[in-house]
């Protein structure tokens, strides 16, 4: 049995499982392409913890087996529950993924495990710090952030291997592990992509309208949401002919809305709520470029969703863009925190001749290499491999 552990909240009800729409479809995936049984282990969803896009299941109609266990504050299994979640562990062929401390139950029993890593050291001390004002109690939760880090090096050492998503998680682990596998986490499907015909048209008569700026995502300080619709303002007060378009949602939305007011933005800069995800991909196709001021280098699914749209990426030189940058030569990055220079740079996409085509097409390419199926088969491949190696 191969047992996924995740972060995903869920609740078992009268046999009935609610849990999230996009986690079911991706574990209807795991079930057509892994070749054991799977049993799925959830956190239980709580008022803190909600499930964010619901559905209900019949129990009796799922092609995998799951539990839920209960959680503390900090998401350590409650008292009791420790031990249901060993025993599952115990039985289990492999343990894949994270959480729950159930990657260090499965190291001291010595069962297999493969952990799911996201981010490097230096992204989780931002993720951290960035929630706190003063410098002191920065540096407390940096230091903190470090410690814990050390701690998990002897686990990822002794994983059977390691699945890293994204760059910067896979160039820091290298020293620690030699069986790492890195993927892109992406929901671009193939028949998402743009269609070449549709881009080309897209492309014919972006000199004779205005180029319209797309940022979509978390409105907080993490993704630098704020900077984005800074970096529009500086586009219009540089006298490109611009207007931007921004969706989600987050504790940035009323400074951003701020900007957009203001008399240089107003009625160019738009700021609206989230969308479905369905939408946001069809709308993402009438948009020129993507605006990424992120702060932290994660590896945000938004890359190659922006490029499945056909759409260059300008914005901050943190690690994870500034790899897939030079992969995949479809942007250009600036320095974290100067939205004037990233506005530079959209004056120089949009000056150059033969730049935005060139780079829109070099977007659509990657990620046509690099679809939500290649990338999944990458993953299920080299888990069916270590199934039939133990």
């Amino acid at each position: 049995m191969l047992t996924l552990i995740h972060g995903n909240p869920a609740r078992l009800e009268g046999g009935v499982l609610i849990v999230d729409r996009k986690f079911h479809s991706g574990m209807q995936k795991y079930v057509e392409n892994i070749s054991t049984p799977l049993l799925s282990i959830h956190p239980q969803a709580t008022s803190t913890n909600p499930i964010m896009d619901p559905i209900e299941v019949l129990c009796e109609q799922l092609d995998y087996k799951v539990i839920t266990v209960k959680t503390g504050d900090s998401f350590p299994p409650m008292e009791g529950e420790a031990a249901r979640l060993r025993d599952q562990i115990k039985r289990s062929k492999l343990i894949y993924g994270g959480d729950l401390r159930g990657i260090q139950m499965a190291r001291a029993m010595g069962i297999p495990y493969i952990p799911i890593l996201e981010y490097d050291l230096r992204t989780e001390i931002v993720i951290t710090a960035i929630q706190v004002s003063s410098l002191l109690r920065r540096g407390v939760r940096a230091v903190r952030c470090a410690s814990k880090y050390a701690m998990g090096i002897p686990t990822r050492r002794r994983a059977y291997a390691l699945h890293c998503n994204g760059y910067p998680a896979y160039d820091e682990s290298r020293s620690l592990n030699k069986k790492r596998l890195l993927y892109f986490d992406s929901r671009m499907c193939e028949n998402m992509l743009i269609r070449e015909s549709r881009l080309d048209e897209r492309l014919s008569d972006h000199r004779d309208r205005a180029v319209r700026l797309l940022y979509s995502g978390r409105y907080e300080p993490l993704k630098g949401a704020v900077d984005a619709a800074r970096v529009a303002r500086e586009c219009l007060k540089r006298g490109l002919n611009i207007e931007m378009h921004c969706y989600g949602q987050g504790s940035c939305g009323p400074a951003m809305r701020d900007i957009a007011s203001d008399s240089v933005c107003c009625g160019k800069v738009h700021v609206h709520d989230a969308i479905p995800y369905p939408e946001l991909v069809e709308v993402s196709r009438s948009f020129d470029a993507f605006v990424c001021c992120h702060v932290q280098s994660d590896p945000s699914c938004t890359y190659l969703e922006s490029f499945g749209a056909g759409l260059p990426i300008v914005g901050y030189d943190n690690r994870m863009w500034r790899r897939l940058q030079h992969d995949s030569l479809a942007g250009l990055s600036s320095p974290i925190g100067d939205p004037g220079k990233v506005a530079e740079n959209i004056e120089r996409l949009l000056s150059e001749d033969g730049m935005l085509l060139e780079m829109s097409k070099r977007a659509r390419r990657f990620a046509a290499e690099h679809t939500f199926e290649i990338e999944f088969k990458r993953r299920t491949d080299h888990l069916n491999a270590a199934l039939n190696a133990l």
